[in-house]
Formats: C-alpha cells, sequence, structure tokens
C-alpha cells in the first residue's frame, strides 16, 4: 500500500482535513466502503446528498522519500472536464456507502505519456467527495468534504 508524505497530502486537502489517496495501476477498478462517524457514532445520512468528483492533474518531482512519496502537484493543461465517480450501496440510516473507482470513465489511453513505464510521476487525479445535508429545523444545511488524491501508473504491460 502506497504510504504519501503527510506534507505533501496537505496540498490535495489541506491542514486536518480528511482525504482518501491511492496509487492505482492502469485500467485497475478498485472499490472503497466508507463509514461515516461522529463524536457519538454512525453519522447517519439521512436526507443527505452524496457526489464525488475527480480532475487530472499535473504530478511533478514524485520522489519515494523515508516518510513517503512526495509530488509537487499542478493543474492539468488544457483544463479537463471533471469525472463523476459513481456512489452506490448507499445506507443512510447506518451512515455509509461505496465509492467506486472505474478507470474505463477516466478516458486514459495506454499511448498516454503518463502511462510511460519509465515516468517517475505518473499521472495524478485529485477531487472530493461531497456530502450534502439539508437544513433541518434550526441546524443549517452543511456540506462534508472528503478530498480524494490518486496517482495512476503503468505496470508495463503494453496494450496496442
Amino acid at each position: 500500500m502506497t504510504v504519501f508524505n503527510k506534507n505533501s497530502l496537505t496540498q490535495v486537502s489541506g491542514f486536518d482535513n480528511p482525504i482518501l489517496s491511492g496509487e492505482l495501476v492502469w485500467e485497475q477498478k478498485a472499490f472503497w466502503n466508507l463509514f461515516m462517524t461522529n463524536d457519538a457514532g454512525v453519522l447517519p445520512l439521512t436526507g443527505a446528498t452524496i457526489d464525488a468528483q475527480i480532475i487530472r492533474r499535473v504530478l511533478t518531482n514524485v520522489i519515494d522519500t523515508r516518510n513517503g512519496l512526495t509530488f509537487t502537484i499542478g493543474d492539468y493543461t488544457p483544463t479537463p472536464t471533471p469525472i463523476t465517480l459513481t456512489v452506490t450501496n448507499i445506507n443512510y440510516t447506518g451512515g455509509s456507502f461505496t465509492l467506486v473507482i472505474d478507470d474505463s470513465a477516466w478516458g486514459l489511453m495506454a499511448t498516454d505519456p503518463g502511462l510511460d513505464i519509465a515516468d517517475p510521476n505518473g499521472i495524478g487525479y485529485s477531487g472530493r467527495i461531497k456530502i450534502s445535508f439539508p437544513a433541518n429545523g434550526s441546524t443549517p444545511a452543511e456540506d462534508i468534504i472528503v478530498f480524494l488524491f490518486f496517482i495512476v501508473r503503468s505496470d508495463g504491460i503494453v496494450v496496442e
């Protein structure tokens, strides 16, 4: 499992914000089951809407250090369209849902230069999961944001 340097992840999410990060292999499908909790235990998602999006980024200076992967993240040019990720298996009363990584929605091709096995930087994506709670009585509307960060790399298999 990839370990990222905390200072590098701070570039993506800021200080003390939740972040889901990982290193993926090109054409890898994955999912995460997320469970929302608060000081009282389960955080019910009743009435909430949940969406997730990522966008391609430029990664430079990706280095495996003693404290995890470090990197510099920047905007990709031209600015790409954000990619909507699938959120499924929502358990509103149990406070859980599944975030699905389906690489076919990302539009990467085997010929993308970032997938070159010799490229130390890989392809970066950052984004967020947004959980929006409506106003309820005297409680105002609230959003919970979980930041996302992924590096996609080649496994060295050439697809033609």
